[in-house]
């Protein structure tokens, strides 16, 4: 005989189980940098971020493998772009105005990646970005100034377009090209390194952030951080930055936080500066809480009294000697960090190889760029 459960034990255990709504993360290149980052990043295997891609260009999208892609303005530019107008660029946007809002059903969470130096994603990220503010979800731009040598009215368009971005965002990573000049002239063995390798290195910091957030939000931890975590340290300063940090042996922790207070990007990291901190800590299962001690009082020190350090501890036994740290550090008030003027000490020696910086897979996903 089939039994079936009642409806009192059913409601039991809906009590007793209570269900939490994941959040929805979506990642949003737009315009012809914003598409090419975004597909390589992709590329990777990722449980719980979806990628789109928007732009005025059917070329650029065609090169974009298989990932979702919307095409901006076909009646105005008849898919041939916006030829760096950053007008059309607002038009072709406000024209789309409901396919965006159908890519933003249900998310939570957008990351929105561009660059601000031409057209569609100096034009159109406004745009996207109101709407998302409407709708209530956290944003989170990625945004890439041009080279010095692109001339002055680039530069100039991208700061301009950049204040007004800052107004709309919840948090924001900004990268300038002109630190890639340094990065791209040698390893510190004196080997020249590609255009393209060059630019994985901007795939490289995204990958990370991307990454982390989906750690934070998604892995559970000895300790753990949360959504409400992250929305914390955004409201305490828009300017974002990411380090990376690796340790191995009984200096694991010293090795560490060394290599994570410093960014070929953005220099020596400015925690006096910070108004908010999220580290999460990847350690194999002996880790000790003395070595967690001395990573919180080290940031400590280094930090305002009044800036919170949040941190998470996740264990993985495939570690074993290992220890990783990831650090975001929130910043509300440093306008040349934003413009990308950064601290040249170990750049301009050379010495910094972000290729020795062995990330476990499971934590820093391997990007192709061969």
């Amino acid at each position: 005989m089939i039994e079936f459960e009642s409806e009192q034990s059913i409601k039991k255990k809906d009590k007793g189980s209570p269900k939490v709504s994941p959040i929805k993360i979506k990642a949003l290149g737009i315009g012809g940098a914003g598409c090419s980052i975004i597909s390589r990043v992709c590329s990777q295997k990722w449980s719980n971020i979806n990628f789109t891609v928007c732009d005025s260009s059917v070329k650029t999208l065609a090169e974009c493998g298989n990932i979702e892609k919307i095409l901006l303005g076909e009646s105005l530019t008849r898919g041939w772009g916006t030829g760096g107008n950053r007008e059309v660029g607002r038009r072709v946007a406000e024209e789309a105005e409901n396919e965006i809002r159908d890519i933003l059903k249900g998310v939570d969470l957008l990351f929105l990646v561009c660059a601000l130096g031409k057209g569609l994603g100096a034009g159109a990220s406004p745009v996207v970005l109101k709407i998302a503010k409407e709708k209530g979800l956290v944003s989170i731009g990625f945004f890439i100034l041009p080279f010095n040598f692109e001339g002055k009215a680039s530069v100039a368009a991208s700061e301009e377009a950049l204040n007004d971005l800052w107004q709309l965002v919840d948090g924001a990573v900004v990268v300038s090209n002109d630190t890639l000049l340094r990065i791209g002239k040698t390893y510190s063995d004196n080997t020249s390194i590609s255009l393209k390798e060059v630019f994985a290195k901007i795939d490289e910091i995204l990958g990370t952030f991307l990454q982390s957030i989906e750690n934070i939000l998604y892995n559970p931890g000895v300790i753990g951080l949360d959504f409400a975590d992250l929305k914390s340290f955004l409201a305490r300063g828009r300017q974002i930055m990411i380090t990376t940090g690796k340790g191995t042996g009984e200096r694991c922790v010293e090795e560490a936080i060394e290599e994570m207070l410093y960014s070929p990007f953005w220099g020596e990291i400015p925690l006096k500066k910070a108004k908010g901190t999220l580290l999460s800590i990847w350690a194999g299962e002996e880790f000790k809480l003395s070595q967690l001690e001395k990573i919180i009082l080290s940031l400590r020190e280094k930090t305002s009294p009044h800036t919170p350090i949040n941190f998470g501890v996740y264990l993985d036994e495939s570690l074993s000697d290992k220890l990783v740290l990831t650090l975001l550090t929130s910043n509300a008030t440093d306008s040349d960090l934003r413009f990308g003027k950064t601290s040249r000490k170990k750049s301009e020696l050379g010495d910094y190889n972000q290729q020795d910086l062995d990330i476990p897979t499971f934590l820093r996903k391997q990007f192709n760029t061969a």
